[in-house]
């Protein structure tokens, strides 16, 4: 059986790592917001406060959060005005905004810079190149795009369903882009027309050799710090791969439901769960980070 990672309070590391980082790079869905993409609610949705007076006693506290996500850049751009929050990494990465006062900066990871014809989007290249059709033509009924949050994206598709990512892969290594395919983990939409899948994921393509990993390594780099600087926290397996450019990545407790991303934290050893799910598990983790600096 994969191991559990340490509890916040059970490790001296942990807390280290939290009393001196200064910045915090987070997920949003089913990280920092209850089902529904809501952040006035509990884990099971009912109304609650714990979060949101989370993030006002981190601001209070004059630590920095970058929102994370697969999200697209209107959405983040939304999310961090609301929070009170400067600046965001979107779809996976490929999209960083150092500060909503500045134009974004693109990672196309491992696109040659002739990749896209004129005027054309890393989206649009990978609707050029058949990408889509690649995937309904291997999996009939069982992925598709993931309305509506598939709209208003320039770096990558989102798609939902249940299909064998490795096959699914070699689908796409038959294109003539280099794209990747990225589970992203459970997702609960409340409608779908996916045949025969009981269990969906998110499931995201990007430019090859796009991650988060590699934005968070470009902020940290623009503001001067270093990875013993910054903290993270997810619910995901490719959350988990922020442990590898932060010193520290928090998983909330909903999280280690999916056995992929238990695997991928037995893997590392700087990462920490919260006992409690969703917000409140980021806001526990918070109210942990808080200590640890006063102390």
């Amino acid at each position: 059986m994969t191991p559990t990672p340490l509890h916040l309070d059970d490790s001296g590391l942990v807390r280290e790592a939290l009393a001196r980082a200064s910045i915090l790079f987070t997920d949003v869905d089913g990280t920092l917001v209850a089902p529904g993409g809501v952040l006035l609610a509990d884990a099971s949705g009912a109304p609650s406060l714990a979060t949101a007076e989370a993030v006002v006693e981190l601001n209070r506290a004059g630590l920095s959060a970058v929102i994370t996500t697969g999200r697209n850049r209107p959405q983040c751009g939304e999310i961090t005005r609301l929070l009170g929050w400067r600046a965001f990494i979107a779809e996976l990465g490929c999209v960083v905004q150092f500060d909503r006062s500045q134009e974004p900066e693109y990672l196309m990871g491992d696109w040659p810079e002739d990749a896209l014809q004129p005027g054309e989007t890393p989206f649009q290249a990978m609707i050029r190149a058949g990408a889509l059709q690649a995937l309904t033509r291997e999996f009939p009924g069982r992925i598709e795009e993931h309305t509506p949050w598939h709209t208003d994206r320039v770096a990558t598709h989102v798609l939902r369903g249940n299909v064998d990512r490795n096959q699914a892969q070699a689908a796409l290594d038959r294109l003539d882009l280099p794209i990747d395919i990225v589970d992203n983990g459970i997702v609960n939409p409340p409608r779908h027309t996916l045949v025969g899948v009981s269990e969906i994921h998110a499931y995201h393509l990007v430019p090859r050799g796009s991650h988060k990993t590699t934005a968070i390594t470009r902020v940290l780099e623009r503001r001067g710090l270093t990875r013993e600087d910054a903290v993270s926290i997810g619910d995901s397996a490719t959350d988990v791969e922020m442990a590898d450019v932060t010193a520290l990545c928090v998983l909330v407790g909903n999280a280690l439901d999916d056995e992929r991303v238990r695997a991928a934290a037995a893997a590392r050893d700087n990462v920490a769960v919260t006992q409690r799910q969703r917000g409140e598990g980021w806001a526990e983790f918070v109210w942990a980070w808080l200590s640890a600096r006063r102390d």
